[in-house]
């Protein structure tokens, strides 16, 4: 029986067809990849980068990379700023040779001898190093005459390299005070003048310990520390300054003192504010010698009054998180209201009955938005056991648990109105004895009020629904 060779021929055709076309493609790339570094001025790839010397105008300047981080070895040593060193990267990067002029004599023409600015890249795959020189801008489309690596073809390229030019060591360096995390500090101090103020952050919020303990205002708090870690200087004073220019600048003795501790570090960081006579600001890290300028509104964060950092809402626990909330009013028996899961809450105690959420979430609105006037932060005792003793209103708020975060209790006690109508009330928790605007505490027994006369309510019957009898048909 003859062989088939039909088949055979078909799969041996449709291999060699595909060979054909994955070669075909895979030359197209290679040949893409060849004509893209024909293209750049500098071909690199950035893992293969050690070393960048840039000289113009402004200087001389050598970044030299350590793992992924970048650092200033010349002329002096210093962090880089990380967005200036990307854009840096990115220039030579996307940097395009958009004419080939050829070799030329007469470099002085194209503003090439001396050159305006001259970029040295080392790289780890080859001991030579990779020089680009730059020259004038070109008249035409704003591109710049450019000196290739090798020192012999003159060629026009994109715009985006005239930036070279403009590097100068303030733009390449790092400008922040200190590097931090606002939403993982755990402790901040604030020396200013005789007034030390000190804020701590256990696991339940940010509390002020000093001048005076209480709860703190995590926002207001939030807010000054991300002011520390936005600071930029705007010029570098000096870099290893003497004494009489500490002096000058306020820093000896300093204005300020701001020391930080964030989890993660193992020591605190300080940094020294000083202020001159006319409101300029000047700024040291301790343990690093530049002085930078500042700009001067930072001071309005440094000088942030105690009252503005502490807690001024009466409410310490989470308001749409209170599960239970016992009521007590002039010593009698207290009201117990309790949250049940289908919103709706239970009362016990001195009274029995049902409120609904919306009614409770009235309620829990209005002690969400009492806020403090004022505090008597060393009250005689006297006065905190009177308080205590026998309160217009006792008020208990149980917060339910979330997540690893432990459930809450707050325990309120508020006083009858003194002269002029105003309210203490002490969470005792703390020592301070809070004022409240007048009429407050009558605006929460008239909500105390209606959610009793609620909950003794009989509950409305509620519609049947079961269909109506049918009509007899007439005889």
């Amino acid at each position: 029986m003859p062989r088939r060779l039909g088949p055979v021929v078909a799969v041996v055709l449709l291999v060699g067809l595909g060979g054909w076309v994955y070669f075909s493609e895979y030359r197209k790339e290679d040949k893409g990849k060849d004509q893209e570094a024909k293209d750049r001025p500098v071909a690199f790839k950035r893992p293969d980068l050690k070393s960048i010397k840039l000289r113009n105008e402004h200087g001389e300047f050598t970044l030299e990379k350590s793992g992924e981080a970048w650092a200033i070895t010349a002329p002096l040593a210093a962090d880089t700023d990380k967005d200036a060193v990307e854009s840096l990267l990115t220039v030579l990067d996307v940097g395009r040779i958009e004419r080939r002029i050829g070799e030329e004599k007469d470099l002085k023409t194209y503003g090439l001898d001396p050159p305006r600015a001259l970029v040295t890249l080392g790289l780890t795959s080859t001991p030579a190093a990779v020089t680009l020189a730059l020259g004038d801008n070109n008249p035409v489309g704003g591109s710049y005459f450019a000196l290739l690596p090798g020192g012999k073809e003159v060629a026009v390229v994109s715009a985006g390299l005239g930036d070279l030019e403009k590097k100068d060591l303030a733009s390449l360096r790092d400008k922040s005070l200190l590097s931090l995390d606002p939403w993982k500090v755990k402790r901040l101090k604030i020396e200013r003048g005789k007034e030390t103020v000190l804020l701590e952050k256990p696991a339940d919020g940010w509390k002020l310990q000093q001048p005076v303990e209480a709860p703190a205002d995590g926002p207001t708090v939030t807010d000054l520390l991300s002011a520390v870690e936005r600071l930029r200087a705007t010029a570098f004073e000096a870099e290893h300054p003497k004494a009489a220019d500490l002096r000058r600048w306020g820093l000896e003795p300093p204005a300020a003192r701001m020391t930080i501790l964030q989890e993660g570090w193992d020591v605190e960081k300080t940094v020294l504010v000083g202020k001159t006579k006319d409101g300029a600001l000047f700024a040291r890290t301790v343990g690093r010698d530049p002085v930078l300028s500042i700009p001067k509104d930072f001071w309005e964060k440094v000088a942030t009054k105690v009252s503005d950092l502490r807690r001024k809402e009466i409410l310490g626990v989470g308001q749409y998180r209170i599960d239970t909330i016992t009521a007590s009013r002039d010593g009698k028996p207290a009201a117990v209201f309790t949250r049940q899961k289908d919103g709706s809450w239970a009362l016990t105690g001195s009274a029995k009955g049902s409120v609904k959420a919306d009614s409770m979430d009235t309620f829990l609105r209005l002690l969400g938005s009492l806020k403090a006037l004022s505090w008597d932060d060393r009250p005689a005792d006297a006065a905190r056991v009177a308080l205590a003793r026998r309160p217009a209103l006792d008020l208990t708020l149980h917060e339910e648990p979330e997540g690893s975060t432990a459930a809450k209790t707050q325990h309120l006690v508020f006083g009858a109105p003194a002269k002029g109508g105003a309210i203490p009330v002490r969470d005792m928790a703390w020592r301070p004895i809070a004022t409240l605007a007048s009429g407050s505490l009558a605006g929460i027994d008239g909500q105390i009020d209606g959610l009793l006369k609620e909950a003794s309510e009989p509950p409305k019957p509620q519609p049947s629904s079961s269909p109506a009898p049918s009509a007899s048909p007439a005889k």
